[in-house]
């Protein structure tokens, strides 16, 4: 088995637009954005409709970089889930990080336009190195972490 890289990270959204507008904010570029309508989608990934909508969005220009995969399903819509985002001591996936070098910065850019942050910036230190992180929930309650990475403190 060869499993080379992270392909992309699917989120299924209620309104595609709104998504793609905030993910804009945070940096990432749209690649695709098309309808689709093939049947075999509903065997192929478990869902009750091959009808959609769905968008690829990356940051930065590497071709390798992994992808947000995100798709506003149509007839059925998009089924509903919690009202808030999950817990971030869950269980299973809870958030997926996105890399800057100022924290601090994109969360007074960001909070500026409207953007709704369940944390503020936070320093975690260890001996290693550490962590400059925020929490920001998107439009359909993802949780996305933005990561300064931080140089371990020098020995006094």
């Amino acid at each position: 088995m060869h499993i080379s890289r992270l392909f992309h990270i699917a989120i299924n959204t209620k309104d595609l637009t709104r998504s793609i507008e905030f993910y804009q904010k945070l940096g990432f570029t749209l690649l695709v954005d098309r309808e689709v309508q093939n049947d075999v989608v509903k065997t192929a990934f478990l869902v009750p409709t091959g009808y959609f909508r769905m968008a690829h969005m990356r940051i930065g220009d590497n071709e390798q970089a992994t992808v947000l995969d995100m798709v506003q399903w149509y007839d059925p819509p998009t089924e509903d889930s919690a009202e808030t985002p999950v817990s971030q001591h869950r269980q299973g996936l809870t958030r997926f990080s996105v890399l800057t070098d100022d924290t601090q910065h994109v969360y007074d850019e960001l909070s500026a336009q409207g953007v709704e942050f369940l944390t503020k910036p936070q320093s975690v230190q260890t001996s290693e190195g550490g962590w400059k992180v925020c929490l920001i929930k998107d439009p359909d309650n993802v949780v996305v972490q933005v990561t300064e990475l931080l140089p371990p403190k020098s020995q006094s």
